[in-house]
């Protein structure tokens, strides 16, 4: 009987940490992405100045972002985060074409890490 007792307080812990991990998740993505927008508001204003400071508060952000979420999920998803965000300062710089098509690989890759996080029927089984 102690074994199901400690099994059964294993399985909740679990449960426990996996809601919470996707709360801060969901959490933290929201804040990415309300600087990705800030930014990306800026950029299109053709305020230069103000956008890379922006991006500098996204760079920040993110690092704190990508410490937690390295925890919580895949490398893979996090990476196609990375190389986006990385490519957005000098395409900011350059007032580049392509500048607004990174701006929605990013918003939409950090979407998917939450929708992908979420447990449903289809990515339990």
């Amino acid at each position: 009987m102690g074994r199901v007792k400690v099994c059964f307080g294993i399985l909740i812990a679990i449960i426990l940490l996996g809601i919470s991990g996707i709360l801060i998740i969901d959490y933290k993505t929201d804040g990415i992405i309300k600087l990705i927008d800030e930014t990306k508001m800026y950029s299109d204003s053709g305020d230069t100045q103000s956008a890379l400071e922006s991006v500098s508060k996204l760079e920040r952000a993110w690092h704190k972002y990508h410490k937690t979420a390295s925890i919580l999920v895949r490398n893979d998803k996090i990476s196609a985060v990375q190389e986006s965000i990385s490519r957005l300062r000098p395409l900011i710089e350059k007032e580049n074409d392509e500048l607004n098509a990174e701006f929605a690989n990013a918003r939409g890759n950090l979407e998917w890490i939450v929708e992908s996080e979420i447990p449903r029927f289809t990515n339990i089984f």
